[in-house]
């Protein structure tokens, strides 16, 4: 297995964050939430609830989550930021920090994960490119010159967490 596409969507990132968790009903901790290391590493929760940061102003990214038997190219991403994900449940839900429910769930065999957000075009959206056209999710599905993500979801803890690749 290269890559098998797991989901798909356009998410709001509400608070400039992804959520990617085992239960979307499960509490954070008050020392899980962010704080200045937290956010120089890219992200916070727990490893059953993980909070990775973005960075356009309207919080409007497409995402994607692909089962993959290794990470991704270093050299043909922007920013990947790595973190250990746990699924206890054989579930994983990508969604916002605000939403009730999803934007997708897949499922996993239950265990530890590597997961590594790769992220181009940081900080450029539809505003910052001077539109205004609301597009439909199909449309901005195609849209590669505004920031998305792809998140690769490996098997195993990872060696190291937090920023691998950070480019401007």
């Amino acid at each position: 297995m290269e890559q098998q596409l797991l989901g798909a969507a356009r998410l709001f990132a509400s608070h400039y964050q992804i959520v990617v968790c085992d239960d979307p009903r499960r509490p954070l901790g008050a020392d899980e939430n962010w704080n200045d290391e937290k956010a120089k590493r890219g992200f916070a929760g727990a490893p059953t609830f993980r909070m990775i940061n973005t960075e356009a102003d309207l919080n409007d990214h497409w995402v994607e989550l692909v089962a993959a038997s290794r990470p991704p190219a270093f050299d043909e991403w922007q920013r990947i930021t790595c973190v250990h994900f746990r699924s206890e449940s054989g579930r994983v839900h990508v969604m916002s920090v605000i939403d009730n429910e999803p934007a997708y769930s897949a499922g996993v065999e239950p265990g530890d994960y590597s997961i590594y957000a790769a992220a181009q075009n940081l900080g450029i959206d539809q505003l910052s490119l001077g539109e205004s056209t609301n597009l439909a999710d199909v449309e901005f599905a195609q849209r590669k010159d505004v920031e998305w993500y792809r998140l690769f979801l490996v098997p195993g803890k990872p060696e190291f967490e937090g920023r691998l690749v950070d480019r401007p």
